[in-house]
């Protein structure tokens, strides 16, 4: 007990560098790192606009590890700027494993769909804030934050169908709904 009181202070410091790095850690680290991905997407193409990202090679690193057998494109969303709701769509996608994340301003994933769960060869649905409605009969998906990151993801599973792949994801749009 001796030790303790002699080092109460040393104690206390410690107690509260570890709560100061647990905070930083787990709240203010993830956001950092999303606000810059969104920051460097948004700086190439703009808000709520579809970027189509070339094929990944060894050297690309705009997605942590990517692979060489997907094709990547991305929207950061925003909807204050597009009028409190976005519409993500995208029709005619390949005979081929897709699928379509949003991400919240923490990193979050919120929701997902891909083609197996979509009906139809594509999806189209709009997405708003909480609290917030969208005058439509497209499904509707409330985001936790006004800002995030759409994801599209696209296998490219035949070399020999790989325009039509392109093709198809380069159909896909992010765009304020009105």
């Amino acid at each position: 007990m001796s030790w303790a009181r002699r080092n109460w202070m040393w104690l206390v410091a410690t107690v509260l560098v570890a709560v100061v790095m647990h905070v930083g850690s787990v709240i203010l680290i993830p956001r950092a790192i999303m606000a810059r991905t969104m920051g460097v997407i948004a700086g190439r193409i703009g808000m709520n606009k579809m970027a189509y990202a070339p094929r990944p090679s060894a050297a690309a690193r705009g997605v942590v590890r990517p692979s060489p057998d997907l094709l990547y494109s991305t929207c950061v969303y925003d909807l204050d700027a597009a009028g409190g709701a976005v519409r993500v769509h995208a029709s005619g996608m390949p005979k081929t494993y897709w699928s379509v994340s949003l991400f919240d301003a923490n990193t979050d994933n919120f929701y997902v769909i891909n083609d197996r769960k979509a009906k139809g060869d594509g999806v189209d649905f709009v997405i708003v804030a909480p609290g917030a409605a969208a005058d439509t009969k497209l499904p509707v998906v409330v985001a936790p934050t006004n800002r995030g990151l759409v994801l599209f993801r696209t296998l490219i599973n035949d070399e020999k169908h790989f325009a039509e792949i392109e093709r198809a994801r380069r159909g896909a749009a992010c765009e304020p709904f009105k």
